[in-house]
């Protein structure tokens, strides 16, 4: 709440209404010098009270022996009036003291003022980044629903698509059978071409026997024989070119296989994307909850306190400008107080639906490169679903932790079973 011109009235009205509060109001807002002051006063008036009496003392005795001591006398008022002009002059230095004090206390009312003004300007700033929250969060509901229902016409497309491709298999199935069936046409049209070979050498061999006695039959027979001859030709050269038709048929339909394998794939790609934005955004909400069996108080270090740390150690020569353009890209730092030990340490988490290499890779670089930069512990992090195989052996070699729904890995606690895939 800002403090404002009425507060301040009330609070003078009542210090007016109570006067012993003034001393601990003053005691609040004095400093060390002019709280000792009322201390010096009383003792230069101590001092000023002996100096009187012992003038009083000192003439008394000069009023007994004024007649002896005359030269003497005068030589003594001459010292107590240069006394008296020392304290004179003392006291017009704490009148200064004093004048300086009231302007002291005039800029202190000036600076609360100050202060009031800058707190309405903060309370505005609040209000414009509640506003700016509730609109982010619309947007995030709207982007979720948005997800819904692409998620939703993905598996509807999945749906056609598996369909598809049991027609597909299906359309082979019938292709195979019909090869199969011409295949079986064409072999027992050879057995039929073998058998009639066999037949007409049979029948050269009795032609050349009756070759004289009957060159005109044997003229027609020969026409008849090089038809049949044409026929079978033209028969296997039918057989030759539907086989290249179903040869065709079948590279079309592994090109249209291969479409439909990219295309899940594109899918799947897409998916796991959106999944790892979900997962970065579950931790950015919860992070107290989310972390607690790493850290107590956990909470999230803004994007532009990590660009001023990076800019700092840049400055300082911790790190270089590579190292930081690589640490800027971190998914999330994370700070908060060790589960056991009452320390502040650190977490360079790597968010990604199935951790992989490159996730543990970049968790270890990057919490390297913060650990410089900020002069403290910062433990590299994977939060992931699941962890491929070749990302376990990894984190355990490289010192890595693991971060599943809030539950926490040690890198030596890492199981070694998991999926062998990697993603690209």
């Amino acid at each position: 709440m800002a403090l404002t011109a009425e507060d301040l009235r009330d609070l003078v009205a009542l210090l007016q209404a109570h006067p012993e509060w003034r001393k601990v109001l003053w005691a609040l807002l004095a400093s060390e010098e002019v709280l000792r002051m009322p201390t010096e006063l009383a003792d230069l008036r101590d001092e000023l009270a002996r100096l009187q009496a012992e003038t009083e003392r000192r003439f008394m005795e000069l009023a007994e022996a004024v007649r002896h001591l005359s030269e003497a006398f005068v030589n003594h008022r001459q010292e107590f009036l240069a006394h008296q002009a020392q304290v004179n002059a003392r006291f017009a230095e704490l009148s200064a003291e004093v004048r300086a004090l009231v302007e002291a206390q005039r800029r202190t009312e000036e600076s609360l003022q100050r202060l009031a003004e800058a707190q309405r300007r903060t309370e505005e700033s609040l209000q414009r980044l509640a506003e700016a929250f509730v609109a982010h969060r619309q947007e995030f509901i709207a982007h979720r629903q948005e997800f819904l229902a692409h998620r939703e016409e993905t598996n509807r497309r999945f749906a056609e698509l598996a369909e598809a491709q049991r027609r597909t298999e299906e359309s082979l199935q019938r292709l195979a059978e019909a090869f199969a069936a011409h295949r079986q046409e064409f072999i027992a049209h050879r057995q039929e071409f073998l058998e009639f070979r066999a037949e007409t050498d049979r029948r050269f061999a009795e032609l050349a026997e009756a070759q004289r006695r009957h060159y005109e039959e044997f003229a027609a027979y020969r026409a008849e024989t090089d038809r049949r001859f044409a026929e079978l030709a033209e028969a296997l050269r039918i057989l030759t070119e539907r086989v290249d038709r179903v040869e065709a048929r079948l590279d079309q339909v592994e090109v249209r296989l291969d479409r439909v394998e990219r295309r899940q794939e594109d899918h799947s790609r897409d998916l796991g994307e959106l999944k790892s934005m979900r997962l970065e955004a579950l931790y950015a909400e919860k992070p107290a909850v989310l972390f607690r069996s790493l850290l107590r108080r956990a909470a999230i270090v803004p994007d532009a306190r990590q660009a001023e740390i990076l800019e700092e150690a840049v400055a300082a020569g911790r790190i270089t400008m590579e190292e930081a353009d690589r640490a800027a890209s971190l998914d999330a730092l994370v700070e908060g107080f060790h589960r056991r030990e009452d320390r502040r340490v650190y977490l360079a988490v790597e968010i990604s639906w199935q951790g992989t290499t490159k996730d543990v890779a970049r968790a270890a670089e990057r919490a390297a490169v913060f650990a410089r930069a900020l002069g403290a512990e910062v433990i590299p992090v994977v939060a992931a679903k699941e962890l491929t195989a070749p990302a376990r052996r990894m984190a355990r070699a490289r010192g890595v932790w693991w971060l599943q729904d809030g539950r926490a890995f040690a890198p030596q606690e890492i199981p070694e079973e998991g999926p062998e895939s990697e993603e690209a």
